[in-house]
């Protein structure tokens, strides 16, 4: 007979084998990230993240035709039989050649198509910066969010506890015969309304979360507590500053890269209008007189159809569409710059509105409804909507908090 001693051993025994006949294993499951910072959300984004990884492999393949482009043609060997007889009556002047024939690209093709390859590349190079830019500003976004959503739910939370207090403090003024039944019911209706927004805060939180986790790259990965203050302070650089600095931003370099890269194929589509010169020289060995001989030649293809006109006037469309798309690039980073800093200083003066004076207040009045209630100097009635308000004012503040990190977080990139 087993005592309760053994009872721990045998729920481990039964631990064990579960494990074995699953197949599972303890350090299969990752452990849930505790405390996570955002520097530490930003290493691993850029570390992880698959969009970043595509990116670096589409510059390795642009590096891969820049090699292959400007690499010489190889030469062709010949070898053939000519005049065999197919009759054994016929004259035997078989004929025997061997030889090897080179094709030479003229007008500097090779040099052309290389620079065009590899000026391709820098564009996809700057590509990856415009990427780990905005996976930054992603990553960025989805952690003032779950920040957010996190001190919502701890405000739902109070709320929720200052609720579960009036219902204790009416249910003695009822005893006290102070209060009416019909409050205690309004005050419990308040009370199961807010545990409704707590569990639907719960749940957003919780979906921060896994959104946070899937801007890092890995939606699998479990947060459980992030490291961080949506309350502070930002230093906001003066808009003249961030404007000249927008030429050097990766979307604008990426966008002058492309134009270049575009001219390029302008002048390799030139180039490419001077056909190929084909150089041949061959070796004959007659059967019949036992004579050697040695044939040189040389085929220059007569371009009189096809002057590589399509491909000019395409390279020539494509740059044009380049140019304006760098105009176009230029317009939205002004444009975005004005609103990210327009966003940030509303948002900072309404948290500081917000902060100083518009929630002390909220606060002093709810304190002071409370205790009139509790004395039995105002109704049930006149006490909620204070609550309400309270309720609102908190978070408010969070909300424009979250703003001001959002829109902080689309500046820094452009310092």
């Amino acid at each position: 007979m087993k005592t309760q001693r053994d009872l721990p051993t045998m729920k481990w025994i039964l631990y064990m084998a579960a494990v074995v006949v699953t197949g599972s294993s303890l350090a299969s499951t990752p452990h849930p990230i505790e405390r996570l910072t955002l520097d530490q959300a930003l290493e691993s984004a850029e570390r992880l993240h698959p969009q970043l990884a595509e990116a670096r492999a589409l510059v390795d393949a642009a590096a891969g035709r820049a090699e292959q482009a400007g690499a010489f043609p190889n030469p062709e060997l010949i070898f053939g039989a000519q005049q065999l007889p197919l009759d054994r009556d016929a004259t035997d002047q078989r004929e025997y050649v061997a030889g090897v024939a080179q094709p030479i690209p003229l007008g500097g093709r090779l040099g052309k198509a290389r620079e065009a390859e590899m000026l391709d590349r820098e564009v996809r190079l700057r590509g990856v910066e415009v990427a780990r830019r905005e996976l930054r500003r992603q990553v960025h976004g989805a952690f003032a969010t779950a920040l957010y959503q996190g001190q919502a739910f701890e405000a739902q939370s109070q709320v929720a506890h200052g609720l579960e207090k009036m219902v204790v403090m009416t249910t003695a003024r009822i005893e006290a015969g102070d209060a009416v039944p019909g409050d205690l019911a309004r005050i419990e209706m308040e009370q199961l309304r807010a545990k409704v927004e707590l569990e639907r805060s719960r749940a957003l939180r919780d979906q921060s979360l896994v959104g946070l986790a899937a801007a890092m790259g890995d939606p699998n990965r479990r947060i459980a507590s992030l490291s961080g203050e949506l309350d502070k302070t930002f230093e906001i650089p003066a808009l003249e500053t961030l404007a000249t600095n927008l030429i050097s931003q990766p979307e604008v370099l990426q966008s002058e890269a492309s134009v270049r890269a575009s001219n390029a194929r302008i002048a390799l589509a030139r180039s490419e209008r001077i056909p190929d010169v084909r150089v041949e020289a061959l070796y004959h060995r007659l059967e019949a007189t036992e004579e050697n001989t040695i044939d040189l030649g040389i085929s220059i293809p007569l371009p009189l159809f096809n002057r590589n006109q399509g491909r000019l006037r395409e390279a020539r469309a494509e740059a044009e569409a380049a140019e304006a798309r760098a105009r176009m690039t230029q317009s939205e980073l002004t444009a975005r710059l004005s609103a990210s800093y327009a966003q940030l200083t509303t948002a900072l003066s309404n948290s500081r509105t917000l902060k100083d004076e518009i929630l002390p207040r909220a606060e002093k009045v709810l304190r002071s409804a409370e205790v009139r209630y509790e004395l039995g100097d105002i109704s049930l009635i006149e006490l909620l909507p204070v609550r309400r308000d309270w309720a609102e004012v908190r978070l408010g503040y969070l909300e424009s908090l979250r703003d001001a990190m959002l829109a902080w977080a689309a500046l820094r990139s452009y310092q």
